[in-house]
């Protein structure tokens, strides 16, 4: 079993540049993809789009095609990356997850369901934080005869015509979801905190291009910017905002606190009579093959700037890893290039003992 000096975990948009970054350093990687390369982007709801514009949606290096100010579906995002992949060569072995992970001697021993035995001086996970949908305790009281899904739910076909649903979670895919069912069902949006929802473009151009001009996005974690970014939380969800959803139909609630039977319980009301739920309240992380003390908590993978508490482990692809930038696919590059210079140093370091 040979020593080699990276293994990346996961080939969505930051492992993929990860491997073309440790590349071009010249270093000996390979990147571990439980799938194969955009699935998870394939897997996404049938129609739904990315909230930036295809000029935010490419990675360094490759333009992503097609009209640079337009908004690209989920599928053009998997080809998009399956086409990165393939344009510079990366080294990736596809459907190979990993099971388990241990460290011994400061080597890395690392096992996979297909039978792959690795040794590795550094680890990078980047699975991103969008791995397993989350399903809240509350979904166990509703009755069997109500029929749930999780944000994982990739056809709205799914839902049968004047079914009376319930959509939890007021992001992005929530409102999309509630949105695209609204002409034949019987729809409830169950938000959450109070947020704001910019629109998503301003005087015809992308708000995140006002928002990049501005030095917005790349502003530190801890400033004074971020802060007030995360107390507003804001969603740019074009059409389906407030308004436009109330316009289609669709009744807005407030936090559900319970649920009994057939009986949802919100902090302003309830709904009587629910067919179907659909939980699009976030994700968890997927640490089962993490064992290493210290680098898990309650909230998934420990980080800080992409620098986990055991040496050689980094993390990058999180909310906030270092602004408002990490978890678009415009931040990949600062977020990669900051990580990759962490494991550079740590190798060289290494090496030199």
């Amino acid at each position: 079993m040979s020593l080699i000096d990276v293994v990346v975990v996961g080939a969505g948009q930051n492992g993929l540049f990860m491997a073309k970054r440790l590349q071009e350093l010249g270093l000996n990687y390979l990147v571990l993809e439980r799938d194969v390369v955009g699935q998870v982007w394939d897997n996404r709801l049938e129609g739904m789009k990315l909230f930036t514009s295809r000029q935010f949606c490419q990675l360094p290096g490759l333009v992503f095609p097609g009209e640079q100010w337009g908004f690209p579906s989920v599928i053009e995002m998997a080809e998009y990356l399956r086409c990165y992949a393939a344009t510079f060569k990366l080294n990736i072995r596809q459907q190979s997850g990993i099971v388990s992970m241990e460290k011994v001697d400061g080597i890395f021993l690392i096992k996979t369901d297909d039978g792959l035995l690795l040794s590795a001086r550094t680890v990078i996970n980047a699975t991103g934080a969008n791995q397993s949908p989350l399903i809240p305790k509350l979904a166990d009281g509703l009755s069997k005869s109500v029929i749930q899904h999780s944000s994982s739910l990739t056809s709205l076909t799914e839902i049968n015509c004047n079914a009376r649903v319930l959509v939890v979670g007021d992001g992005a895919t929530g409102r999309q979801i509630a949105g695209g069912l609204a002409s034949r069902c019987k729809v409830t949006l169950s938000q959450g905190g109070k947020r704001t929802f910019p629109p998503n473009e301003v005087l015809g151009r992308d708000i995140f291009w006002w928002l990049k001009l501005a030095k917005v996005l790349f502003a530190d974690r801890e400033s004074k910017v971020a802060r007030m970014l995360k107390k507003r939380n804001p969603v740019p969800c074009g059409e389906f905002n407030n308004a436009g959803l109330r316009a289609l139909g669709v009744s807005l609630k407030g936090r559900m606190v319970r649920a009994a039977d057939r009986r949802v319980y919100f902090h302003d009301g309830r709904l009587d009579g629910v067919d179907v739920v659909i939980w699009a309240v976030g994700y968890r992380d997927n640490t089962d093959w993490l064992t290493i003390p210290e680098c898990v908590d309650g909230q998934g993978f420990v980080q800080e700037h992409g620098r986990s508490p055991e040496p050689g482990l980094f993390v990058v692809g999180r909310k906030w890893l270092s602004c408002r930038a990490s978890e678009l696919i415009l931040g990949v590059e600062k977020d990669v290039n900051s990580v990759v210079a962490l494991v550079e140093a740590f190798i060289k370091q290494r090496r030199s003992l």
